[in-house]
């Protein structure tokens, strides 16, 4: 049996409503509910009863109550004093585009001022970077928006500004067969269909900038870019910056649980935010 069963179970008594333990744990209802009726079919009892507006334990429920917290609390216990005896280590995560704008260096950083660390570092979307930090799966998340939770903490770590570039074509303005969209975020997507609303329907939308790259250097077209991104991925013969816009920026958020628990963590916190990436 998946204890992370007993984790939904637990959450479901916390909230008795299955959308706010959904909401809490990242997952969808139906996967709450799923879960649910696992455990029950395998300890062969209803755990719930289901009113319109209230769930209650039933006296099966009331018993496992306890177990259930033995359980995950002896589960992660034993996480931790595995963890503990491998030395020390580090788990950081980022969604594509922070990770192609931050990561390398965000990691350098750890290998520098903690060089016996051990350090796992893997690609999400941003609702699996949301749902693995809350479940402490992963310690240090990298985003391009800041992750919306009362208990996560986000810190910006780099901010450049972005402009629209062109590559091979001589033409002055994006137009929809033209325009490759990378995925800034909400903030800056809602603000430039204000500017030009007719590059909703680009040729191209990808959350990687080094795919963004590849289909300018193939195809020619424009981009919303950092300065700096763009020099680095495209050549300079055919680059031109066309526009500039005062209020739209790439940014990398640095976001990690206000409730830090593991030792040596907030140190490393502390060196990331002290300077930017």
């Amino acid at each position: 049996m998946d204890i992370r069963f007993l984790s939904t179970f637990l959450e479901v008594v916390k909230t008795r409503h299955f959308g706010k333990a959904a909401e809490n744990l990242y997952l969808t209802q139906s996967a709450v509910s799923a879960r649910i009726k696992l455990l029950e079919e395998y300890f062969q009892t209803t755990l719930f009863i289901r009113h319109r507006n209230s769930i209650q334990l039933t006296q099966a429920g009331e018993k496992l109550l306890p177990f259930a917290h033995q359980l995950t609390d002896t589960l992660k216990n034993a996480k931790r004093e595995l963890q503990a005896e491998s030395g020390e280590f580090v788990v950081c995560a980022a969604t594509q585009l922070a990770s192609e704008m931050g990561f390398t260096s965000v990691l350098g950083k750890v290998h520098q001022a903690f060089p016996d660390w051990s350090v796992k570092a893997e690609v999400l979307t941003l609702d699996s970077l949301s749902r693995q930090l809350h479940e402490r799966t992963i310690d240090i998340a990298l985003s391009s928006e800041p992750l919306k939770s009362e208990e996560i903490l986000s810190t910006e770590l780099l901010c450049e500004p972005l402009a629209m570039f062109a590559y091979g074509t001589e033409a002055e303005e994006p137009a929809p067969n033209t325009y490759v969209s990378v995925e800034w975020g909400s903030k800056v997507r809602d603000k430039l269909q204000q500017i030009s609303p007719q590059l909703r329907d680009a040729r191209l939308s990808t959350n990687s900038l080094r795919l963004a790259a590849s289909s300018l250097t193939e195809e020619g077209g424009f981009a919303l870019l950092p300065e700096s991104v763009a020099k680095k991925l495209l050549p300079a013969g055919e680059l031109r910056c066309v526009s500039t816009f005062e209020d739209l920026s790439a940014t990398v958020y640095l976001n990690t649980m206000k409730s830090v628990k593991r030792p040596g963590l907030p140190a490393l916190l502390d060196l990331l935010t002290s300077a930017q990436v």
